[in-house]
């Protein structure tokens, strides 16, 4: 009986160590173009974690300082995939790469004059021709522990800071420099062609069923009123002139304080932050499934919806948010369909 058991463990060990190196010698053979893409996931922990981990139900895209109002200062579950450095057009680009969206986008619009990235598109998005596929597993794994050894609550944060009086420093340099940049008129004709492509993309997202809405962040001293600041702010308006799509905000700029001439202080991203989940917890509070429900009528008489019925919903959804930001929400009722429904249609 030793002897049988004894010549089990060795087999087992003997099949355990061929497995161990099945997996170890692809890595240690391709070790430096590995190492470059685990390097380049975690430069961009935000877009690896969307492009590795389950879709999420809301998702935000835009420039730094969209990035700097942190996931963990929501109670809303989201993913910030917003870029620094970056523009909400390479965002929404990765996100339109794949087969399953998010059910809601929020874009920031502050900044348009930078095109798509293509390289984060083509590192971050569904890329079928992506190198190294069979990698995708310990990609997985290193991020979630990358992630486990860096996650920080932020639960205190955000529930003592906004009782504090803000901050205050001293960014008059880096103003005046944001000021003579933004007064260039150089941007113009990039940030009307970023306005063409951020339409076609949202126009993509929607027809496949996204709710997308838009911000525009506050800025800090004069720059709201700068060439740049009204420039963004009149293509984005015109290009999405339907007044649903954008939500009236309350970001109590008296209570805002900015560390440089593009970035909120954390107390101030909180509160932002707030307002902006104000928003979501309605709109979620909403959901409503893509389905048409008779009013009163058992669940097994909804039926799913046509693209032109899903859009026409779509519209109606968000003009019923907007009225709904003003108002109490009873959170006993769903919307299906633009319609109030009885709790026949909520079990869906």
């Amino acid at each position: 009986m030793r002897r049988r058991h004894a010549g089990k463990s060795r087999t087992f060990i003997i099949v355990a160590l061929l497995l161990l190196a099945a997996c170890v010698a692809p890595v240690l053979w391709n070790y430096p173009k590995l190492y470059a893409r685990v390097l380049e996931d975690r430069r961009f922990p935000a877009l690896s974690r969307y492009a590795l981990e389950p879709v999420p139900d809301v998702a935000l895209v835009g420039s730094s300082m969209m990035f700097r109002i942190y996931e963990g200062y929501f109670s809303t579950r989201l993913r910030n995939v917003a870029i620094g450095g970056g523009s909400p057009l390479t965002g929404l680009a990765i996100i339109a790469s794949y087969p399953k969206l998010p059910r809601v986008i929020v874009v920031e619009t502050n900044i348009l004059s930078r095109p798509v990235d293509a390289t984060l598109v083509e590192n971050f998005g569904n890329n079928a021709a992506e190198p190294f596929a069979w990698f995708w597993p310990y990609r997985v794994a290193i991020s979630w522990v990358y992630y486990w050894l860096k996650y920080k609550s932020e639960s205190h944060n955000v529930a003592t800071l906004p009782q504090q009086p803000p901050s205050s420093y001293e960014i008059k340099t880096s103003l005046d420099e944001a000021e003579a940049e933004y007064a260039n008129p150089a941007y113009d004709a990039t940030m009307a062609a970023n306005a063409a492509t951020l339409q076609r993309l949202v126009a993509q997202l929607e027809s496949r069923g996204v709710q997308i809405y838009f911000v525009e962040l506050p800025y800090p001293g004069n720059l709201g009123q700068s060439r740049y600041a009204i420039t963004a702010r009149t293509l984005a308006r015109t290009a999405f002139a339907d007044r649903s799509r954008w939500p009236d905000i309350n970001y109590h700029l008296s209570e805002l304080r900015w560390v440089d001439a593009s970035h909120m202080d954390e107390r101030s991203a909180i509160i932002v932050a707030r307002e902006i989940d104000g928003f979501l917890g309605r709109l979620t509070a909403a959901k409503a499934p893509s389905q048409v429900c008779v009013r009163h009528t058992p669940r097994a008489n909804c039926r799913s919806l046509n693209p032109g019925e899903l859009a026409h919903d779509q519209a109606a959804r968000r003009e019923q948010n907007v009225r709904m930001a003003d108002s109490d929400f009873d959170r006993r009722r769903c919307c299906c369909s633009g319609s109030l429904i009885s709790s026949a249609c909520l079990s869906s």
